[in-house]
């Protein structure tokens, strides 16, 4: 019978194994010898706890992505719905009239674009360097 380090002492236990054996006192050592894990049985290698399913991770995520774009959308109906007084606005030689809601919806896009612009820009400058170090790595070896 094994006993391992978590189970009461057998005091008639006579038996020695690696893992119970009696090391004299000069010999002692700060070692102590990890108890064994458990092997897993045919029910926990087929349960489908045993298996993560990334693909319902990513499920999860575009649900929760397409939650917060529909509150945010009702919010900004709600915005354009609750400023519609109508401002007069002159660009670049144009004058016309929107509401105050559209005009601030069009200039968020207006910002929104302007900063893809300049990321896609960075983008590229970052893939021409990463192409110019691959090139100068393989002439290199």
């Amino acid at each position: 019978m094994t006993t391992r380090s978590h189970d009461p002492a057998d005091a008639g236990n006579t038996e020695s194994s690696p893992e119970t054996a009696v090391v004299p006192a000069e010999n002692v050592t700060a070692e102590v010898p990890a108890p064994s894990a458990p092997e897993a049985t045919d029910h926990d290698r087929l349960s489908p706890q045993a298996v993560p399913d990334s693909a319902a991770g990513r499920l999860g995520s575009a649900w929760v992505g397409l939650v917060l774009g529909a509150l945010v959308t009702i919010l900004l109906l709600i915005f354009i719905a609750q400023n519609t007084t109508s401002t007069d606005v002159q660009y670049l030689g144009l004058h016309f009239s929107l509401p105050l809601g559209v005009l601030i919806l069009f200039a968020a896009i207006a910002g929104a674009l302007i900063m893809a612009l300049f990321a896609g820009f960075r983008i590229l400058q970052l893939r021409m360097r990463a192409r110019k170090a691959r090139k100068l790595s393989a002439r290199s070896h």
